[in-house]
This record gives structure tokens, sequence and C-alpha cells, in this order.
């Protein structure tokens, strides 16, 4: 069944898009490595499943939930060196865009859909993954929460909309801030089961989705 009158599509970058695991586990247990070698920290790598469990959180959050409190005046530090390895695996192109990603991105285009990415990321690490997938040709409009102080999930949706003077848009994501910030801006919801939020996230989705190609069947 379509969903009708939609004018803009916004999506969610890592675990939506973004495959993240191909490289950022690896990047932020280096990372975490790097800062418990400069300050003598025994303490154990957290698993790949944690972090994967972590991915889309919010920056500072993320950050809080991989140092314990005695550490917490090292997130700085963590912050760059996360970004600075990640950067160096983009680069050497290690990351992957989820099967059907681009493909389903040039059909939205195509079909002249308006489309929107935001993420709670930095702006480095934005800047970085549009850049190494050339994502830019595909967007009409796209921020993170990392670009100024204050902004969240939902007025960066509010802001698209207002922008681009949406009257009906669909927020598509992987964890339960992409349903909420869309249920806030009452834009229709598309859970993605695939990335990296449990199913139990997503269930106030008002769709819901196993491959980012089923896009193209209801829209």
């Amino acid at each position: 069944m379509k969903i009708k009158d939609i004018d803009l599509v916004i999506f969610d970058m890592d675990g939506t898009l973004l495959k993240s695991d191909t490289y950022a586990v690896v990047a932020i247990q280096n990372a975490l490595k790097d800062v418990y070698e400069n300050h003598n920290i025994l303490r154990e790598l957290p698993s790949p499943e944690l972090i994967l469990s972590k991915i889309g959180q919010p920056s500072v959050q993320f950050y809080l939930d991989l140092l314990d409190e005695e550490h917490m005046h090292l997130i700085d530090e963590l912050h760059t060196g996360i970004q600075d390895h990640e950067e160096i695996a983009l680069k050497s192109g290690k990351g992957m865009l989820f099967e059907g990603a681009k493909e389903t991105l040039a059909y939205l285009k195509q079909q002249g859909y308006r489309i929107g990415l935001e993420s709670n990321c930095s702006m480095r690490y934005f800047d970085n993954v549009k850049s190494a997938f050339g994502l830019e040709e595909y967007l009409d409009i796209s921020q993170c929460i990392g670009e100024k102080e204050g902004l969240d999930k939902i007025s960066i949706i509010s802001n698209f909309i207002k922008k681009l003077k949406s009257k009906k848009a669909v927020v598509v994501g992987d964890r339960y801030y992409d349903i909420e910030s869309g249920k806030a801006n009452k834009c229709v919801t598309v859970g993605c089961l695939y990335g990296y939020g449990k199913k139990e996230e997503l269930e106030d989705a008002d769709y819901l989705i196993e491959d980012i190609r089923e896009l193209k069947t209801l829209l």
C-alpha cells in the first residue's frame, strides 16, 4: 500500500543508509585503546555488540556510555580519536552503505521526492560520510546535531519541513530517536529492522521494513 501525498523523505544516516559496523566498531575500539594507553587505564574494551547497540545515540550520550565516571574528563580526547580513526577508515574505502541504499535514493529522486539526511553525529563525521559515498547529489537538505549547540533530531526535522515548505514528510530510521522525532513533527514514520536498533524500539513506527528497497513499494 502506497503512502500518499509525501513530498519529503528524511533519512537517518547510521544504521539506515550507512552500514556503520563495517568500520566504526574497529575505529571506536582503536580510539579507546589509544586513550587507555595514553592514561594507563586498565580496562577491557567494550564488545562490538555493545558498541553497535549505542550507534545512533546523540554523541555526548554515546561517549558517556563508553567511559566510566572516573574518566569522563577524557571525552574530548576520545571524541577526536574516534573521528580520526573513522576518517582514516572512510578514506581508505572500508565503509559501505546498505545494499540497495543508493538505488533507493536514486529512485526517490527520480520520482520527484525531496530528500533530507539527519544524524545525531558530529559535523566532521557527517561531512566525511557524505563525501565518501557521494550522498550530496541525492540530497536537498542535510544537518547533524554537531552543527551547532542545542540541535536535536526533533528541531532538525522541523527545520527541514519549514525550509522546504513540506506538506507531508516521512522519516526513515532504525532507532527510537527517529520515530520519536518524526512523530513530534507529525510525519509518517518508517522503522528499519535491518539497522542497529532493537525491534521494540520501533514498535510505534507507522511502517516497518526489512530492506531499504521496500521504500520503493511504500512511496
